[in-house]
């Protein structure tokens, strides 16, 4: 306990011998009209891409540059530099593919593209850091591109998914390098998993970047649906049966011509459902092997989970030949 005490102390006061430190700097510079120098770290604006191009690949985005005035100007450049214009310009008007730009030669040669507002009264030195930038230039594509989502859904007991998941927007539009661009056949979300769901989902999901600043995408989030329902029974009755395979010399009647199920699923689809929702039908072929009756085969929509109780269970058939 007292070593931990002790080690608090310390550092409460490391932060406060630091902060009188600072404080005195900052007080030399405000009352001195001495010139001093002083490294900032400067904002990389790139401009003038031909028509048709984009960056081929990252651009260092700052640059740390030396400038020198007095300290009363280079504690306001300090103070107000992030919400101020300053900026380094390259200019890739006449850039076609590659280029190295030599920062002090360039600036050196291009001063104004160093970027001070008016109301400083700094002098710019020279770069500190990096020495050179390396810009390529590749073709401008433009791509849609099919959402992968990596998303599974685990519903509570008593629960059931109806239908498929829904992706909005199924397309993403992306643009940028022709040469990475070119290559996207699709783009994953982040892997999540909903657990124990009871209720419909409408969730916002972010899509899974992993390119760098050069590509542009329409969107970073997609709406991921799913239609979860409790689950319900329903009898469904008056469902039509058919008869498939007739011969063309052969009329044939079900007897009788429609039947009775019990199904279950989502208590909303199954409302919905129709009598001729369901496929009832005997296969005259199979019909003449046993001559007598036949039980029916049932096809059902995919998102009714179980049916049973066929009743009647077994169809007749009355054939009549017709005459040739």
């Amino acid at each position: 306990m007292n070593k931990n005490l002790q080690n608090s102390k310390k550092g409460l006061l490391s932060t406060f011998l630091g902060a009188f430190f600072f404080a005195i700097i900052l007080w030399l510079f405000v009352i001195s009209e001495k010139n001093y120098s002083y490294v900032f770290e400067m904002p990389i604006e790139v401009r003038n891409i031909r028509e048709g191009k984009t960056l081929g690949g990252e651009v260092s985005p700052t640059a740390d540059v030396r400038f020198r005035a007095t300290g009363r100007e280079l504690l306001k450049a300090l103070l107000l530099k992030s919400i101020s214009d300053f900026k380094l310009v390259l200019d890739l008007e006449r850039v076609n593919t590659n280029y190295d730009f030599y920062l002090n030669d360039y600036f050196e040669k291009y001063n104004q593209k160093v970027v001070i507002p008016n109301s400083f009264n700094i002098e710019y030195v020279e770069i500190i850091r990096p020495e050179s930038i390396q810009i390529s230039l590749d073709d401008y594509m433009v791509k849609m591109v099919k959402v992968k989502p990596l998303i599974s859904v685990e519903v509570s007991p008593g629960y059931t998914i109806v239908g498929k998941f829904n992706i909005l927007p199924e397309l993403l539009e992306f643009k940028g390098p022709k040469e990475i661009i070119e290559n996207l056949d699709f783009i994953e979300t982040i892997s999540k998993k909903f657990k124990s769901v009871k209720a419909p989902i409408n969730a916002k999901v972010p899509v899974s970047f992993n390119f760098t600043r050069v590509i542009e995408s329409s969107d970073s989030l997609i709406t991921f649906q799913a239609n979860i329902q409790s689950i319900g029974e329903r009898i469904l009755s008056e469902i039509p049966v058919k008869i498939l395979n007739i011969p063309d010399n052969i009329q044939a009647f079900p007897n009788p011509s429609t039947v009775s199920l019990n199904i279950s699923g989502g208590v909303e689809f199954i409302a919905s459902l129709q009598p001729t929702d369901i496929d009832v039908y005997i296969d005259y072929n199979d019909f003449t092997k046993n001559e007598i009756s036949n039980e029916p085969r049932i096809q059902v929509p995919n998102d009714v989970i179980e049916w049973r109780d066929l009743s009647p269970k077994f169809i007749e058939l009355t054939i009549r030949r017709l005459p040739e």
